[in-house]
């Protein structure tokens, strides 16, 4: 039978003290299915103890679980793997491997600071999908396919009308550009690097084409790309998005900043027919949702856009 999630000591369990949590998520951690056999099992958790019991004087970094449980917040982070991917204490056996494997935190092994936020990058891009699987489901929404469990669309839900949707979720947190000049101000440098706005917005569109892309695989239902931007980053693009600069009629990349064009460049190695392509996949999905996380790992829907 399953265990009632809210029964976990996951969900109650708090320490704000950063030098005794790591041994209070210890005893957690034993007792907590979706610890022991998804975030941290035994072959993660002794260099992930031993990680955490220093400092990181270079770039700061922290384990996602321990901040959580210092701040109270530990059951936002486990419920959503309780609720999709544990069964009766154990992992469900349609849980596809390479979840499993982007779901353990082990990201701070990796040598460099820049490595450690692109593995951070890909654990918490897989959290957040599951978080807002659990966000929809709290607005009426049924899930009734993840991409955690079976091929296709991150999410795949039905609304209260019976409408099906499938999903692709797309997560902008720290941004490269960002994380080095966090590095840089660390160490003492003065810091007079910038984004253009014109770069920020054309990033976020670049998200919903990635997404557009994915979701040519939807046979049925309509396709909605969501693109979640982190409380930190929101300022990026929150001008830009509040005065309407993209034209989603007839969407397209803006300015011509060398930073943009090398980026541009790179990813046509991929996706060999940009910019021209980018009006043709919007035009085949039905919307666009932009949502901003709050630290508190809430989500606030702020932008929903009808394409077709």
């Amino acid at each position: 039978m399953q265990q009632p999630i809210e029964t976990c000591v996951c969900v109650r369990s708090h320490d704000p003290n950063p030098e005794t949590s790591a041994e209070t998520l210890e005893t957690v951690r034993l007792a907590c299915p979706a610890l022991r056999r998804v975030f941290l099992p035994d072959n993660v958790w002794p260099d992930f103890r031993q990680w955490n019991c220093r400092v990181d004087n270079i770039s700061y970094h922290r384990s996602v679980i321990l901040l959580a449980l210092e701040r109270g917040q530990l059951g936002k982070v486990t419920f959503p793997i309780h609720r999709y991917l544990i069964n009766a204490g154990s992992v469900r056996p349609n849980v596809r491997q390479q979840y499993l494997k982007d779901l353990q935190e082990d990201w701070m092994r990796y040598e460099t600071a820049i490595e450690r936020h692109h593995k951070f990058r890909m654990f918490l891009g897989r959290l957040t999908e599951l978080q807002f699987a659990e966000w929809l489901e709290q607005r009426a929404w049924k899930i009734v396919g993840l991409e955690a469990l079976r091929k296709g669309s991150d999410i795949e839900a039905e609304s209260n009308d019976g409408l099906l949707s499938g999903f692709e979720v797309k997560l902008i947190g720290t941004e490269d550009t960002d994380f080095q000049m966090i590095l840089q101000s660390l160490a003492g440098k003065v810091v007079a690097d910038s984004v253009s706005p014109y770069t920020a917005l054309n990033y976020l569109l670049f998200r919903v084409y990635e997404a557009a892309k994915q979701l040519a695989r939807v046979k049925n239902g309509r396709r909605i790309a969501v693109v979640i931007v982190n409380e930190l980053t929101w300022w990026r693009f929150e001008v830009q998005l509040r005065n309407g600069w993209i034209d989603w009629t007839e969407p397209r990349f803006l300015g011509d900043d060398p930073a943009w064009g090398k980026f541009l460049e790179r990813q046509q190695l991929t996706y060999i027919d940009l910019p021209a392509d980018l009006p043709q996949a919007l035009s085949k999905i039905d919307g666009v949702w932009i949502a901003r996380e709050l630290q508190d790992y809430e989500y606030r829907l702020e932008y929903e856009t009808a394409l077709r």
